[in-house]
């Protein structure tokens, strides 16, 4: 499924549920709206008729006052107010005929009595008959009938209107409490959308990048498959074409390495010999500067040496040759035979080497000239970050915690090799083993090397099953410790192999 097709549906969902609780909304307005307009309708239209009526009946009444009045004022009026009260009645007639059987009957019935009083009085006498006692104590019960009758009226239009305002107000509250509803729903099912989305996108695109950083750091091991849309599949399956690419180039760099190494070695080993022999006298005496020049050559002979056996190192670690163990090695006389290889460089750089035992070791099945290359590796790169006068320490312990992150149990020797250099910087401290990485350190004129000591020395500590790390310790000074299993089983990329010992200048194939 594709990333647009996840988002429709996502958003398709979100819109549905708020669809729903918008279409609740109208409904409750519309009901909200036919309650109203029912009242509107059926009451108010009725109580306006009625009120009409009511208003007609009333007239008459009053119209029968004031002909009291004028009829008091003049005997002979009587002809006068008659026409009054016929206009009155005609207007009670008209309202009694359009809409008395729509009203109530206390009102209708008032209403008659009021124009049955009117046609009665207006026909002839009619100051006789206003004045009439009976006619005018009927007529008060006439009025008290037709005010009762209203303000029944008004109290029934009261009582309704309660009555609706009671059901709205319940359809109020059950929209609310339904849009709560829906409210929550929309909640938990956008925290439920987010959840997904975060699983289907952005938990493979973090696994991806971590395999990026992977390959970007040298791992070339397969990209695992990932889910999510189909984008990042497709990212995915690009990634994993460009690590089998970057897998093939770092393959026939590593063989061009190793070719280059081997073919250089020769040469390399014979400059040796034939500076060795010179400097031996076997050509002939030298003087001291001939003596100098030569052991200036020498030297570099040496180092060259060395680069080239760790490249061959390297690449036999990497190619996943089996370990040629010794069995019975002793690990304190390989420590001790690398801090002797070490001591001329020592000497020329003016730092002085010191090697500290903790717990008896016995004898285990090494290979010895890896573990021999590991420690000369570390001690190198402290003498080339120690100043004359420093001192850089080895530490040889046993003990039963392995490398961090490791959970095999059984005895391990843990060494330390710390200088009293300018420590590593944080910023590079992540970098450190990897390959070819190099940092100037501190202020020391020193060249920094190629960077191939820490990430050969993991290697070889690895394929024996242990590892190699920077100890982030407070003081001055930097420390790597390396752990050497002594019991249980090496890594399962390397096959244990029983070897006689090699001699120190054939400890790297060739």
């Amino acid at each position: 499924m594709r990333l647009v097709q996840r988002l429709l549906i996502s958003h398709s969902l979100l819109t549905a549920i708020l669809l729903g609780a918008a279409g609740f909304a109208v409904v409750a307005l519309v009901r909200m709206t036919s309650l109203l307009t029912e009242i509107r309708e059926e009451h108010l239209s009725k109580v306006q008729e009625e009120e009409a009526v009511h208003q007609a009946a009333w007239g008459v009444e009053v119209a029968a006052r004031h002909a009291i009045l004028a009829c008091e004022r003049d005997s002979n009026a009587g002809p006068e107010v008659a026409l009054s009260l016929k206009e009155s009645l005609r207007q009670l007639e008209l309202l009694l005929s359009h809409h008395g059987d729509a009203i109530q009957p206390s009102i209708r019935n008032s209403a008659e009595d009021y124009r049955d009083y009117a046609r009665y009085v207006s026909e002839e006498n009619t100051c006789t008959r206003l004045f009439d006692p009976e006619l005018r104590q009927k007529r008060l019960i006439w009025d008290e009938n037709l005010t009762d009758a209203w303000i029944t009226i008004v109290r029934s239009l009261l009582q309704e209107v309660l009555k609706r305002e009671a059901e709205a107000y319940a359809i109020g509250a059950t929209a609310i409490g339904v849009g709560s509803i829906f409210g929550a729903l929309a909640m938990f099912a956008a925290w439920g959308v987010a959840r997904w989305m975060a699983r289907g996108v952005t938990r493979p695109l973090e696994l991806l990048a971590t395999q990026a950083q992977q390959v970007g750091q040298g791992n070339f091991a397969p990209i695992e498959p990932v889910g999510g849309p189909l984008e990042v599949q497709e990212l995915a399956s690009e990634l994993e074409r460009t690590r089998a690419r970057l897998a093939e180039i770092d393959h026939l760099k590593d063989a061009f390495v190793a070719s280059v190494s081997h073919d250089l070695r020769t040469p390399l080993t014979r400059l040796r010999a034939a500076l060795g022999l010179m400097a031996d006298g076997t050509t002939g005496p030298l003087n001291a500067q001939q003596r100098r020049v030569i052991d200036l050559a020498r030297s570099a002979c040496e180092r060259e040496i060395r680069l080239v056996s760790a490249l061959l190192d390297m690449s036999r670690v990497k190619s996943g040759k089996a370990l040629r163990r010794e069995a019975g090695c002793l690990l304190d006389d390989v420590l001790l035979r690398a801090l002797e290889d070490m001591q001329g460089e020592a000497e020329e750089a003016g730092v002085q080497l010191e090697l500290e035992k903790e717990g008896p070791l016995s004898p285990a099945s090494l290979d010895a000239a890896l573990i021999e290359r590991t420690v000369a590796n570390l001690l190198g790169n402290a003498i080339r970050v120690s100043s004359r006068g420093q001192k850089v320490r080895m530490l040889r312990t046993v003990t039963q915690e392995g490398p961090p992150g490791h959970t095999a149990s059984g005895t391990w020797a843990r060494v330390v090799v710390r200088d009293e250099g300018p420590g590593v910087r944080p910023e590079v401290r992540n970098r450190l083993f990897e390959h070819f990485f190099t940092s100037p350190v501190g202020n020391t004129a020193n060249p920094p090397g190629i960077g191939l000591g820490l990430p050969l020395a993991r290697e070889m500590m690895r394929a024996h099953g242990g590892d190699v790390a920077f100890l982030d310790e407070p003081g001055p000074g930097a420390a790597f410790a390396l752990w050497i299993p002594l019991e249980g089983p090496a890594s399962l990329r390397y096959a244990p192999e029983a070897t006689p010992s090699a001699s120190p200048d054939a400890r790297s194939p060739e």
